[in-house]
């Protein structure tokens, strides 16, 4: 994971946990990887959470246990991964893909949920990433997840049959959006479902960092998908999209 998403999702974990008076600053200082003003500002706004927000940016490599297990405690939290499962409809049995993996946060949630009988393709353009992944399924014995390394515009899933292809607080970090959407239609089933799982710039105040729910829906649309509508006001920081391919006639 790099450093920049790491400040993405500690700002994003600050916004669903305190009122951030700097918000803004915060915010301006997490795009330019600007470490020294991240600290600044969050010791003025977070008080003794400061040193703990800071420890994990600037301490022992993101893909280390103990970085990454605090910020999965703080990420459940805030995103409430069981009540997002709910909400898009991912049950056991399921096949599925998810793109921009990274160490695998919501990859071994999905993994429980779907079950023995389901499979979860794990896709990232970073082998690092994979690598982190296949090494905890081997020491957990977990069988079905599955590594997948993808391209910028093209998640290169080994399936063309999915029930559902997940995109977890990362679609904003993709360099071709638009291509990747058009491209992950081949992957879905006719019924399928791509679901964008993204920081909301309207919850954050216009945080102009993030895509808008208005720019995903209209990527969506150019790409060929019709928008489903769900509840997603239980997120403090988040939306979630529900898009289906559009059969071509």
């Amino acid at each position: 994971m790099r450093k920049s998403r790491i400040f993405a999702i500690l700002y994003l974990l600050a916004v669903g946990l305190t009122a951030s008076l700097f918000a803004a600053e915060i915010h301006e200082a997490v795009k330019a990887d600007d470490l020294n003003t991240v600290k600044a500002l969050s010791e003025k706004d977070l008080g003794l959470m400061a040193g703990f927000l800071f420890g994990i940016a600037s301490g022992q490599d993101s893909h280390g246990g103990a970085n990454r297990e605090t910020i999965d405690r703080m990420r459940d939290e805030t995103l409430q991964p069981e009540k997002i499962m709910d909400a898009i409809q991912l049950r056991p049995g399921m096949i599925v893909g998810e793109a921009g993996s990274s160490y695998g946060y919501f990859t071994f949630k999905m993994s429980r949920r779907v079950g023995s009988a389901g499979i979860v393709f794990a896709n990232d353009i970073d082998p690092a990433a994979l690598r982190t992944i296949t090494k905890t399924c081997e020491s957990e014995k977990i069988t079905n997840i599955r590594t997948v390394l993808g391209a910028v515009d093209d998640p290169l899933f080994p399936k063309s049959n999915l029930d559902m292809v997940i995109v977890f607080d990362c679609l904003f970090e993709f360099s071709e959006p638009a291509q990747w959407m058009g491209n992950a239609r081949k992957y879905l089933k006719p019924e399928g479902r791509l679901v964008v799982v993204d920081p909301d710039p309207y919850k954050m105040g216009n945080s102009g960092h993030f895509l808008s729910r208005e720019k995903i829906q209209d990527l969506a649309r150019e790409s060929g998908y019709a928008v489903i509508e769900v509840d997603d006001l239980f997120l403090k920081s988040h939306m979630i999209i529900v898009l289906q391919p559009i059969p071509v006639k």
